[in-house]
């Protein structure tokens, strides 16, 4: 019986020690949501501000969002607005890519790093104007986009593309003006050319005293807790904001060819595909042959990051990330970092690093000056360290025609030229 028994054991063992597990069932939900939700919390422990993400993968639907319903400032990513009016008025026959507009003296603006090299009576196409607008984020090309088709066409179009809930649509002439009339209502009577010579003088307590001088009153009339106040009651009056979830649903609408016509959202989104700026950003977290298209956007205290990628030429992930606070080295790491999270948990990409330099190291905190009102120009304070350029060395690509070599900037002869943004055109 004991040798009954022990061969049948002999038998069985093998047969159970061969038999496979069950394989594990697929999970019921995505699960890159979830390993990103994990990476963005320890970022924000770490980050000084605060911040708000959409992700969706348009191949699937599936979404993660992060303080999507609170509005945020867009800065420059209300070009993207912009374009879209543009574009419902080209297909209206209302506008032309081929009309010539001619740069006039009250076109001057801060911000424009190709416009600025014209002279005041060069003719420049639409067509050049959107380039530079996106591409560039050039702030007169913008201006003298939104005056041509009338800044009321720019706030009609979100509505026509259902998009209800944006705050005002305005200028980059009218962000200006609406900062300093927070800080002094007499500003109102401020041209273009005033406006343009206060951003380029430096450092910014030489700014207030310039304005001051305007104004007719003493040096010293104006702090820099002044103009910290004027910018949060600016920001808080809801001009060129939205919730991230609206901003998401536009990008989306334009890489699913339904923003305008089919032909003018490819279009669109070859335009994107061109931009120059936010190089430190969403850029920096993805792998190196990822298609994108983006706008960037830059204003003070306020970072943010708008477009698509893509994982492959049939799943496009939109994004839309804006940065509240913070020095602009830290704001573009958290962005950096999104956009690294979400391609390696949607792609299963293991060679992009997983873990940057954290952006609340001994090393990047020492650059955080504990006085916030240091962050509203920091390159311009005695003694601070200048970033380098990106495009050290390098000449800017031009967009469209040759500009001449002339550099002040229209209708401003002998003035400084603007300080070149190395991220955006609409940093104030």
């Amino acid at each position: 019986m004991r040798r009954v028994l022990l061969g049948l054991l002999l038998v069985v063992a093998p047969a159970a020690a061969s038999a496979a597990p069950p394989p594990a069932p697929e999970p019921f939900f995505p699960v890159w949501p979830g390993r990103v939700q994990e990476d963005l919390s320890k970022v924000q422990r770490g980050f000084r501000g605060e911040f708000a993400v959409v992700l969706k993968d348009l191949s699937s639907g599936t979404r993660y969002t992060y303080n999507a319903a609170t509005p945020m400032y867009l800065a420059s990513g209300v070009k993207i607005p912009v374009m879209v009016a543009l574009f419902r008025e080209i297909e209206a026959g209302r506008v032309s890519l081929d009309d010539e507009l001619v740069l006039k003296p009250e076109d001057v603006r801060d911000g424009a790093p190709l416009l600025n090299y014209l002279r005041v009576g060069t003719p420049v196409t639409v067509n050049i104007l959107l380039e530079a607008m996106i591409q560039q984020s050039d702030n007169v090309a913008t201006d003298m986009i939104i005056n041509h088709i009338g800044v009321a066409k720019v706030n009609e179009a979100l509505k026509a593309e259902g998009l209800a809930g944006f705050g005002p649509i305005t200028t980059l002439l009218d962000v200006r003006r609406l900062v300093y009339r927070n800080l002094d209502p007499r500003t109102t009577a401020l041209s273009p050319g005033d406006i343009f010579a206060l951003r380029v003088t430096n450092p910014l307590e030489a700014r207030l005293d310039k304005l001051a001088e305007m104004l007719g009153d003493e040096p010293g009339r104006y702090t820099l807790a002044d103009l910290d106040r004027a910018f949060r009651q600016y920001y808080e009056q809801g001009y060129n904001s939205a919730p991230l979830e609206l901003m998401a649903q536009l990008l989306e609408r334009i890489v699913q060819g339904k923003a305008v016509s089919p032909r003018a959202s490819k279009a669109m989104l070859e335009i994107m595909q061109g931009t120059q700026t936010g190089a430190r950003r969403v850029k920096a977290g993805l792998g190196a042959d990822v298609t994108l298209a983006h706008k960037t956007g830059t204003q003070y205290q306020r970072t943010c990051d708008f477009g698509v990628f893509y994982l492959a030429p049939d799943r496009p992930v939109v994004f839309a990330i804006a940065v509240k606070g913070g020095s602009r080295k830290a704001a573009e790491a958290v962005m950096a970092k999104v956009a690294r999270s979400a391609y390696r948990h949607l792609s299963g990409d293991t060679t992009v690093e997983p873990e940057p330099e954290p952006i609340f190291s001994d090393e990047v905190r020492a650059t955080l000056d504990p006085d916030e009102l240091e962050l509203l120009d920091p390159t311009a304070r005695p003694g601070a360290k200048k970033p380098a350029a990106a495009t050290k060395g390098k000449k800017k690509k031009r967009v469209g025609r040759k500009a001449p070599k002339k550099t002040e900037a229209p209708g401003a002869a002998g003035a400084k030229k603007a300080p070149a943004d190395d991220v955006d055109g609409e940093a104030l």
